[in-house]
């Protein structure tokens, strides 16, 4: 009879799954790719994914993951970046932090008349206007 084994959870996200994580997410699936469903044949190169991207809140932990083919691997982690991607930039829109990268174009005012330029030698200047009253001593 087989002991029950207690899950893997990795500490941080960076935390690789050790080599008998790997053979019993292998072993669960049955040696297919969790992405094209096709058999991962002996010397085919597969890597442990993450159903759940952790950029998408996926967890580090043994449910989470499944063998995939290198290349079904690739493509699947291009989607899930395009996707995280979308997700942070509308969302930025929706709450205001991300500016647009244009104004938005709006009909301009009207031109004014140009006044003419008028001669001020024309003009007498005006006369001083005095500050103290002279004081007869």
């Amino acid at each position: 009879m087989a002991r029950d084994v207690q899950e893997w959870i990795g500490r941080t996200h960076d935390t690789k799954a050790p080599p008998r994580v790997r053979q019993r997410c292998f072993d669960k699936s049955k040696g297919t790719c969790h992405l094209c469903k096709l058999p991962i044949k002996t010397g085919e190169s597969w890597e442990l994914d993450h159903v759940k991207a952790l950029i998408n809140g996926g967890e580090n932990r043994e449910t989470n993951l499944a063998p995939a083919h290198s290349h079904c691997h690739l493509a699947k982690t291009k989607g899930d970046v395009a996707e995280k991607k979308k997700v942070h930039r509308v969302r930025g829109k929706h709450i205001g932090a991300a500016r647009p990268k244009q104004s938005i174009r709006s009909a301009p005012f009207p031109k004014s008349e140009k006044h003419p330029r008028i001669d001020k030698s024309v003009f007498e200047p005006l006369p001083r206007t005095q500050l103290y009253e002279a004081r007869n001593g």
